[in-house]
């Protein structure tokens, strides 16, 4: 069954986005951070990151610039929420039920998938980036088992 495939921890590979001209984008950088975690009860989480960001200069998170905060912000997208899959249409859907965007609060992201051996390749709709429409391609590779753990 395709649930059970999903089951587990993924490291996120590589996040490319085509804009409707052709173009590629790297929003979050060509070198990228994440973990994609689902569960058996039907949870999930998302933590995606440039693997570039630059350290702010105080230890003090609450004494960021607006600079550094905007950086931090715009170089990372995290949510949490439940997960169905629709094997006919061949996507899995994501409820938001917490993000660092707020406007995905409540949503439903949609993410085409497919999987290749020990990884998951999920593509999204159409999603506004910037000034433009883009469909990402997310690859990401399955975590394994610690030793001794079943898997």
């Amino acid at each position: 069954m395709t649930t059970n495939q999903f089951i587990g921890s993924w490291a996120l590979v590589s996040s490319v986005f085509k804009g409707e001209d052709g173009a590629i984008h790297h929003p979050l950088g060509e070198q990228v951070l994440g973990r994609l975690n689902y569960e058996a009860n039907g949870t999930m989480a998302a933590q995606l990151y440039s693997a570039t960001r630059p350290r702010f200069g105080s230890e003090d998170l609450a004494q960021g610039s607006d600079r550094e905060i905007r950086t931090a912000f715009v170089n990372m997208l995290c949510y949490f929420g439940r997960y169905r899959i629709d094997e006919d249409k061949q996507c899995v859907i994501h409820q938001v039920e917490g993000c660092s965007f707020p406007n995905w609060l409540g949503s439903q992201q949609i993410r085409f998938y497919s999987f290749t051996d020990d990884r998951l390749t999920l593509r999204t709709v159409p999603l506004q980036l910037g000034n433009s429409v883009q469909i990402g391609e997310l690859m990401w590779q399955r975590i394994g088992t610690v030793e001794g753990e079943n898997p």
